[in-house]
């Protein structure tokens, strides 16, 4: 009976003790400090890797011509000059210190001469703007994410080399940091939207792109840009505590994107265009870093631009902004037939990020390494998996070659390895892992109840998960606390408990896109959510400017397939202006279109422009104003189109919560 008794006051005792800590400890929406364990981890990188090893130094600053006009600053958009505070220091407690080297790497920036007819401006946008210089004119290669950085990167390079005409633009693949800023080639009286509409200025991009840029940035857009402001630290103050870079480039411009359309698409490999006097030869590469894609090789100068396929870095298999599962695979596939192709002539290396690569030798193993990554990646997830590992398995207990992942160039600052290695998985056998209680599992909130009132109620929890913070063990502080952030979002003390592990595991982070994810997180907790959202892929703009054959699968999007179900069934002929014809069957419910089609039993026949047939859905004009405006006409059963008005959410919030549960306001009602 003393011995029970005895145990009983030992365990009194011990959760009076734990309560006390939570008591102590220092709850409240402060940026931390970095933790002993966090000083520790970090300290542990310098025993890793080779810091005395500065080559990387002399290639990113080798062709330097003159530095970035303003220092690098837009108001409200982009400052180049906050992003360079981490330069000739050495790294804090609260940044990787490899993360660190490669910002001092990338977060610099100018006019720099690549070869004879080849510069690139560096460090004014996530991306490179790079100028081919032809016979008569230029070629842009990529234009940036930012109209305004654009413009700035051209009157940086007219500044120093002379104006030049725009003879073409050629676009690599579908990603917005890519073609985003297109908008600045007409601000800069570079060319006009007529220019390209016409063909009278060239702009070439691979197969598939418009359907994969709109898929990617405009279908999904508006949450991914959402979650873009959250990795590329958008959202995060400029400082060791926040944002260190972007590890493409310094940062990604505060701004809109646009959406061109090119007018001339690579559709076969060897692909050949002279434009003003220099042969570019292109190659497809599909589904590598985005799902259209190419390289380019321009046989005058023995240059080789390997597109976004390589970099002084190791990529995102998955980019947890959100998109499509690359394929690694393909990815080695592909670098090995440009070894192949190019590997006993290519004198130079170039991309839209970070810096070129010059020489024989030195771009072949550049290539060779950057292909041993994906290859091993691939291979490594695929053994393991024939094992019987699960992705989560093989991401924690994977054995990988220190030759490849301790290499400089391979690092893991924009791609994190454990990422790559989960979504390859992922992307070959799919998220179920073959064990059943996957399959039953519950979503965050009811999960999260039930992991609470087992434990005995929130204030175990957070006793549990104090006790691990307070051990370094940040990882399973986060995963306790999330059982009661899901399920009750009032209790501030696990939101900032939770919110101060994120933190230090932000700290300790090599890849700046998961470091922004975790400083992110922390302080949508501390904020207590609504973390203001700058950044925008699918603006009305853009929405009224995409093709017909894009901009009708988006309006199907967007209805509420509830409302439109009791409106009935409808069969519209549709023309669109400029643009195609359209039959639009609105049945069940759902928005179905054919292209190139008028049915013959329509209700209705509906002419009109884009941007009016988007005021008319949004509620924002009538029919009967657009008709007797001349801006649309009608025919049939004209009552049919009245029932569409309020049936497409044509204004989708996107401040919504993405660690706390989703705001009332932003639910589908």
């Amino acid at each position: 009976m003393k011995m029970k008794q005895m145990l009983g006051y030992s365990t009194l005792f011990s959760m009076v003790v734990a309560s006390q800590m939570v008591m102590a400890y220092d709850f409240n929406t402060q940026t931390k400090n970095a933790t002993s364990y966090t000083k520790q981890a970090n300290e542990q990188v310098y025993k890793e890797l080779d810091f005395n090893n500065k080559t990387a130094f002399a290639d990113a600053d080798r062709g330097f011509i003159a530095p970035l006009l303003n220092k690098g600053d837009i108001d409200g958009v982009f400052s180049a000059t906050a992003m360079n505070y981490m330069q000739d220091k050495k790294a804090p407690d609260s940044v990787n210190p490899s993360l660190w080297r490669h910002a001092q790497l990338v977060n610099r920036g100018g006019l720099y001469k690549v070869s004879d007819h080849i510069y690139q401006v560096r460090g004014q946008d996530l991306s490179n703007l790079t100028i081919i210089e032809t016979d008569k004119g230029m070629v842009f290669y990529d234009v940036e994410y930012s109209g305004k950085a654009l413009k700035a990167s051209i009157e940086l390079y007219e500044k120093n080399r002379g104006k030049r005409a725009l003879v073409g633009v050629i676009i690599s693949h579908s990603h917005a940091d890519h073609f985003g800023g297109f908008e600045g080639i007409y601000a800069a009286g570079l060319a006009t939207p007529e220019d390209v509409k016409s063909g009278k200025l060239p702009v070439i991009a691979p197969e598939g792109f418009v359907e994969e840029a709109v898929s990617e940035n405009v279908m999904a857009g508006n949450i991914m840009a959402r979650r873009a402001g959250y990795q590329y630290g958008n959202v995060l103050k400029v400082n060791e505590k926040g944002i260190v870079t972007g590890a493409l480039g310094p940062a990604l411009a505060n701004d809109k994107s646009s959406l061109p359309i090119p007018n001339k698409f690579i559709t076969k490999d060897g692909e050949t265009v002279k434009i003003d006097g220099v042969d570019f030869v292109f190659y497809l590469v599909p589904h590598t870093e985005a799902p259209s894609e190419m390289v380019m090789y321009i046989p005058k100068w023995n240059a080789l631009s390997m597109a976004e396929d390589v970099n002084h870095l190791q990529h995102n298999i998955y980019t947890l902004r959100g998109a499509q599962i690359r394929d690694a695979a393909a990815w080695a596939k592909y670098i090995n037939q440009a070894l192949g192709r190019w590997g006993d002539k290519v004198e130079v290396q170039f991309g839209p990020h970070t810096w070129p690569a010059w020489g024989n030798k030195n771009v072949v193993e550049y290539l060779k390494n950057q292909r041993d990554v994906y290859q091993s990646l691939y291979d490594t997830t695929l053994r393991y998996a024939n094992y019987g590992y699960g992705p989560d398995e093989i991401a924690e207990n994977a054995k990988l070659p220190k030759s490849v992942f301790n290499n400089w160039d391979n690092r893991p600052y924009y791609g994190n390895l454990k990422n790559n290695l989960k979504s390859t998985y992922i992307r070959n056998l799919g998220w179920y892992d073959g064990n059943a209680a996957k399959l039953a599992t519950y979503p965050d909130a009811e999960r999260g109840k039930r992991y609470v009132e087992a434990f005995g109620g929130e204030q175990k929890v957070l006793d549990a998960a104090l006790k691990s913070f307070n051990k370094g063990d940040y990882r399973f502080t986060t995963e306790l606390l999330n059982n009661v952030v899901a399920s009750n979002p009032k209790n501030q003390k696990a939101a900032l408990l939770m919110a101060d592990a994120l933190e230090q595991l932000g700290y300790q982070d090599e890849t700046t896109l998961t470091r922004n994810w975790y400083l992110a997180g922390a302080q949508e907790l501390r904020m207590g959510g609504n973390v203001p959202n700058n950044l925008s892929t699918a603006s009305p703009e853009v929405i009224a400017g995409l093709p017909g054959d894009s901009l009708m699968p988006y309006l199907g999007m967007t209805i509420d397939q509830v409302k439109a179900e009791k409106v009935g069934n409808h069969v519209i002929n549709l023309s669109l202006k400029g643009d195609k014809q359209y039959t639009v069957d609105l049945h069940n419910g759902v928005f179905n279109t054919l292209g190139e089609f008028q049915a013959k039993n329509a209700d209705v026949s509906l002419e009109i422009a884009k941007p009016d047939l988007l005021a008319f859905l949004a509620g924002k004009t009538s029919m009967d104003t657009l008709v007797k405006d001349g801006k649309a006409k009608a025919s049939g059963d004209a009552k049919a189109l009245d029932k569409l008005p309020g049936l497409f959410d044509l204004s989708i919030k996107n401040n919504m919560n993405l660690v706390l549960p989703l705001q009332a306001e932003n639910r589908i009602k």
